[in-house]
């Protein structure tokens, strides 16, 4: 059987795509500002297109907020997740501490954060980076629980209590630190190994 060509990316298609990032992009900087309070109008002022175009890439303003959730959500804790670690304990640190730390540098990122978190039916869960890692770690030994209900409540829990406290101005140095050891220590790991592994994922975000 002959092998089924790999379709080219023409150049309509890649204008589609930037077009459509361009419409996203714009949306992180509204929510951010505006929160719920965001409108179709306010988008295509920001990304200088018109109300045509976000139509064209997006059904109704739901679909477009969910667009940007998952545009900002996650990208960051995948990113770790590709990093070629074999502990799941270091990885939870360095995948957290990823995000703690962007949120600390990008307040906009951060704002768009929670607004999404506790935006009623966005699907958004900031725990969902975690589960694999935790049901891993809780396997082999290294962690007293898995991917529970209350294990990942209490874990995204201190993620966005640490975002607010950024967002805030509430929060201190190496608040990043003590919210991945903290997490840490609620998923079992003792408290000394909690604290070295917080502060090896924190030097390795210091660049």
């Amino acid at each position: 059987m002959p092998e089924t060509p790999i379709p080219v990316r023409t150049r309509g298609y890649k204008k589609k795509e930037r077009t459509r990032r361009q419409l996203v992009e714009a949306g992180v900087r509204v929510l951010a500002a505006r929160g719920d309070g965001l409108t179709v109008s306010d988008v295509v002022t920001e990304a200088e297109v018109s109300n045509g175009t976000f139509y064209n890439y997006f059904p109704d303003r739901e679909a477009f907020i969910d667009a940007v959730a998952e545009h900002s959500a996650l990208a960051l804790a995948a990113d770790a997740a590709k990093r070629p670690i074999e502990d799941p304990a270091e990885r939870f640190a360095v995948a957290t501490m990823g995000i703690l730390r962007h949120a600390r540098r990008d307040e906009t990122w951060a704002r768009v954060m929670l607004r999404l978190v506790s935006r009623p039916g966005s699907g958004l869960d900031l725990s969902r980076y975690l589960s694999e890692d935790l049901d891993e770690g809780h396997a082999r030994g290294r962690f007293t629980v898995g991917a529970e209900d209350a294990a990942l409540d209490q874990v995204a829990g201190l993620v966005v209590m640490t975002m607010r406290r950024f967002v805030d101005g509430r929060a201190g140095e190496g608040a990043e630190r003590k919210a991945v050891e903290r997490g840490l220590a609620a998923l079992g790991v003792d408290a000394a190994e909690a604290s070295a592994l917080a502060a090896a994922a924190e030097a390795a975000f210091a660049s």
